[in-house]
């Protein structure tokens, strides 16, 4: 089939097919940078957090990847910066995978409808090439159930579709830089984290993890996650231990021999229906409400975390923070959590730096639920990731709007310079709180800070980022 070469800049209803190398790219639409910033303001990003200097193209990309020695096509959505003519941003780009929390329905993956597949958007106007997978069994993949929180296929999702965006870089115009960050929330925090292994135990992959940013994660499968779930009298989401053992089992074929092992009736029998990729979580959530004890067999939760039992053994499998980082990572965690436990994140750090790791840092978003921690982290992780990369220009990193407002380290804070004087302003905290508020005497000011990222707005002057070791 001959190659069609399409400009990004038409009409969103434009499609785009390139076969050269396995792999499919249909452009899905165009944001110019007015629109990337409405986005952003509606979703309640804090003014100033991102840099907002390229429009952005959607692809939605289909490409191979393997899973229990079978070829399956997948999907994902890819988000480029766009030059002032609708082409791809002449510069070589990072690249930014980030990997989405958990998901029941095919076409609420980032390629298709689901709203994290907005926060491309976000992730890729200030200069980073920004891949989303949809990961197998979900998007455009409608022939296996998705095997959940199973680190080997999550990462090799992410993999894949690096190697599909090489395919695509002539015919695109895609330029790289050779660096590779990633990141994800909740689920997406367990499958940044084992493509973040990948790349740094594969370097014949030829992706060298530049930096990695996993958010609310569950990496002690074994030992945090699911002992503490299972120990609740009523976990507030249950549908997730019946997708863990459903997609484990059909990965590694022996966890139980029926249903009925593990689930009382009707539960045994109802369940598998459930998920056929169309039916959502809040209503698995609620076919499965009550105590644990009502809905599962006597005993059986017991049984599957015995050290010899195949689901304990497939739990270590899935375990992912036994390992050293070379490249910088930062977790992001919030102590409420009723998800994804934030002693998961504890674990990882306190076993990364025992071990030898002098480049893992957390960060502690404070006492928010997995709901309301998630803007947060995804934020402050894609802030670290455009901190660490060589964007394309014009992205500035320090300053935002007028070029004259800047800042320097000082004794407990930092000094701001630019402002004019008497100028009205207004501090925030990456979450968007307001810290501080007053008047800028001789268009100078001095504020005392402790580390962390901060925005400091001004009203005439614009804003700029501080971020403070």
């Amino acid at each position: 089939m001959r190659t069609v070469r399409c400009f990004m800049g038409l009409l969103a209803s434009t499609l785009l097919i390139l076969t050269s190398y396995g792999q499919t790219a249909d452009l899905l639409g165009t944001r110019s940078v007015d629109q990337i910033q409405g986005l952003a303001s509606g979703i309640g990003v804090p003014n100033g957090v991102l840099p907002f200097d390229f429009g952005v193209a959607k692809y939605r990309v289909t490409y191979p990847m393997q899973y229990l020695g079978q070829t399956y096509q997948v999907t994902g959505a890819m988000f480029v910066p766009l030059d002032g003519d609708g082409d791809a941003a002449a510069c070589a780009m990072p690249t930014h995978t980030y990997m989405h929390g958990t998901m029941f329905v095919r076409e609420a993956g980032p390629s298709y409808e689901g709203f994290e597949g907005e926060l491309g958007y976000l992730m890729a106007t200030g200069g980073a090439l920004t891949l989303m997978p949809d990961y197998l069994g979900l998007g455009g993949s409608e022939d296996v159930l998705h095997p959940y929180v199973h680190a080997d296929s999550e990462a090799e999702s992410g993999i894949a579709f690096l190697q599909a965006v090489l395919g695509l870089q002539d015919e695109l115009g895609i330029g790289l830089n050779g660096q590779h960050f990633v990141s994800g929330y909740s689920q997406g925090g367990h499958a940044s984290m084992a493509m973040a292994k990948r790349m740094q135990e594969d370097p014949d992959a030829g992706f060298p993890l530049a930096g990695a940013a996993p958010m609310s994660g569950p990496y002690d499968m074994s030992g945090t996650q699911l002992p503490m779930g299972m120990a609740q009298e009523q976990y507030s989401n249950p549908a997730y231990l019946a997708y863990t053992l459903l997609a484990w089992q059909q990965t590694y074929g022996n966890l139980f021999v029926d249903l009925g092992e593990i689930f009382q009736e009707p539960y045994a029998s109802g369940l598998t229906a459930m998920f056929d990729g169309e039916t959502e979580g809040s209503m698995i959530n609620d076919y499965l409400a009550g105590p644990t004890a009502d809905i599962v067999q006597p005993g059986a939760l017991e049984g599957l975390m015995a050290e010899d039992h195949p689901f304990f053994l497939a739990a270590q499998d899935n375990d992912l923070y036994q390992w050293v980082p070379e490249s910088p990572v930062q977790m992001y965690y919030c102590t409420l959590d009723e998800q994804v436990f934030y002693e998961n994140t504890l674990v990882a750090e306190a076993w990364m730096n025992e071990n030898g790791s002098t480049s893992v840092t957390t960060v502690d978003g404070g006492p928010l639920d997995h709901g309301g921690c998630a803007l947060l982290a995804i934020l402050g992780g894609t802030v670290w990731i455009n901190n660490q990369a060589d964007l394309c220009e014009p992205t500035g990193i320090e300053s935002i709007g007028r070029t004259d407002l800047t800042w320097q380290p000082a004794a407990g804070g930092a000094v701001v310079q630019g402002m004019e004087a008497g100028e009205a302003w207004t501090l925030y905290g990456l979450d968007g709180r307001v810290l501080g508020q007053g008047y800028a005497p001789q268009g100078l000011m001095e504020l005392t800070l402790g580390s962390g990222l901060y925005i400091l707005h001004g009203t005439s002057s614009g804003a700029v980022r501080l971020a403070l070791d």
